[in-house]
């Protein structure tokens, strides 16, 4: 009987020293949305409602994920916090924490529990839903620039997670399509733009990214013109539900335009009253056939060195066969002849291939040629001169200068002069009176092929001893010296 009232005893006791520790969640701050890889500030306020003081060493918050879209990704609930003070009862404490949300979107299932040892004295059931931030980076290197009918290299791509959700496990792939092209492309033109390439995207973390590189070169289509192509990242089927997950790539395929080169057959320096022949070749130097028409090569004078020059001279439109012609063919045009003007200067012309009397404004279409016409002028040269070579001072003497016009123009007398000057003394220092060589002859007038004399007359200046001198003679005409320089050499005695 005493036995038995001792097992009664020990078992009270031991359920009154449990029954001391109890409490209560009073408040919380755990929101039940949150956005992917955030940090949040969370709180939980406990009350002891017990009798017995809340020991810090045995007492601890416990916040644990129970189910979800991922485990691995609701660690980030996996939570514990120290009582770390004592509570007396009756009294409040607030566990403060801080906990990244996970990257993988959905709705969690989180226990908040106040722990005693191994015993639980309150808890919470909790759901928090971790929203959607699918954003994408998609770069395609297609150029913007290309040439038709070619090959280019494979062009590659790269996806980047630039949000911050994992993305989710499926089939994805980057289609490319396209959404406007040159009104006379065909299907196969926009085809040569359009792809489809798998990627492995599923569960790629925030800032992770996937290059690829595509299976096919580039095959540039014959149409030319802008293009616009499409690019999506597709999951499963349908276009994947990410901010900028589509982006529009532009290019441009060159347009084919016929072109031209013109060989000219043309002299370019022309001299007054001489006739001249003009001709062109004109040759389809590009990729493609010239458009049907009626084709012409025309002339303008552009500049002229006097409003003397009849334009007419040089101008002309003078048809030739382009009429579809076909690539590397050519066709030769001449016009008529060209008698020179005396009108002398440069005489720039432009001639320029025509088509239905405009602009045929093709590459190569265009050809300046720079004519100049030549000044004709005499030709005028020192033969002889005569004059004695051993003077004396004070005495005069005649001077004689045989001249010939070799040119083909007539030499005025008003245009020309012979001038002399001395050119070395011997000995050096001796000066003679100022201006006594230096002496002028005025011209004569002189015909083409005519030979002639001018005569003058030179003073032989004062001398203390016999002085070797050098005259030297030049022709001048209209300013400019013409031919070569005549020397002659005397002696003066004193």
């Amino acid at each position: 009987m005493k036995k038995y009232i001792l097992i009664l005893l020990l078992i009270g006791s031991t359920w009154t020293g449990w029954s001391q520790y109890k409490a209560e969640i009073s408040a919380f701050d755990v929101p039940s949305k949150m956005n992917p890889s955030n940090t949040y500030q969370l709180d939980l306020t406990m009350k002891n409602t017990g009798d017995a003081v809340l020991n810090r060493s045995n007492c601890k918050l416990q916040m644990s994920y129970v189910s979800g879209p991922d485990a691995e990704a609701g660690e980030a609930f996996e939570v514990t916090r120290d009582l770390i003070t004592n509570i007396d009862p009756g009294k409040e404490f607030s566990f403060k924490w801080s906990m990244e949300s996970p990257i993988v979107p959905g709705t969690y299932k989180v226990k908040l529990a106040l722990m005693n040892g191994s015993n639980s004295l309150a808890s919470k059931d909790l759901s928090v839903t971790i929203d959607e931030d699918f954003t994408a980076d998609v770069s395609v290197n297609l150029p913007i620039s290309l040439e038709p009918e070619k090959k280019y290299p494979p062009m590659s791509a790269t996806v980047k997670n630039s949000g911050k959700t994992q993305w989710p496990e499926g089939e994805y792939e980057l289609k490319g399509e396209v959404t406007g092209a040159p009104s006379e492309a065909e299907d196969e033109d926009e085809e040569a733009f359009e792809f489809e390439e798998k990627m492995d995207l599923s569960n790629l973390a925030p800032g992770g990214s996937v290059s690829i590189g595509f299976a096919e070169k580039l095959e540039t289509p014959s149409t030319g013109g802008a293009y616009s192509i499409e690019v999506s990242i597709y999951k499963d089927g349908k276009k994947f539900d990410a901010k900028n997950g589509t982006i529009r790539k532009d290019t441009y395929v060159k347009i084919e335009e016929p072109e031209a080169d013109i060989s000219r057959k043309v002299t370019t320096k022309l001299y007054p009253e001489k006739t001249y022949s003009v001709s062109f070749t004109i040759k389809n130097s590009g990729n493609v056939q010239w458009e049907e028409g009626s084709y012409s090569l025309k002339s303008t004078v552009v500049r002229k060195p006097s409003n003397d020059l009849d334009d007419d001279i040089f101008e002309q439109d003078v048809k030739f066969d382009g009429d579809e012609m076909e690539i590397g063919d050519s066709d030769d045009v001449s016009f008529d002849d060209i008698t020179v003007p005396s009108i002398p200067g440069r005489v720039e012309v432009k001639y320029e291939i025509m088509k239905d009397g405009k602009s045929a404004d093709m590459e190569g279409g265009e050809e300046t040629v720079s004519y100049e016409i030549v000044e004709l002028l005499p030709e005028l040269n020192i033969g002889r001169v005569t004059l004695e070579d051993d003077m004396v001072t004070g005495k005069t003497y005649k001077l004689r200068i045989d001249m010939k016009n070799y040119g083909e123009v007539m030499a005025n007398g008003d245009d020309w002069v012979i001038k002399c000057k001395t050119r070395s003394l011997k000995p050096s220092n001796y000066r003679p009176p100022r201006g006594v060589f230096d002496i002028e002859l005025d011209g004569i007038d002189m015909k083409s092929g005519e030979s002639k004399y001018v005569s003058g007359s030179i003073k032989a200046p004062k001398v203390s001893d016999e002085t070797s001198i050098r005259l030297q003679f030049n022709v001048y005409y209209k300013g400019d010296q013409m031919g070569s320089t005549k020397t002659f050499d005397i002696k003066i005695k004193s």
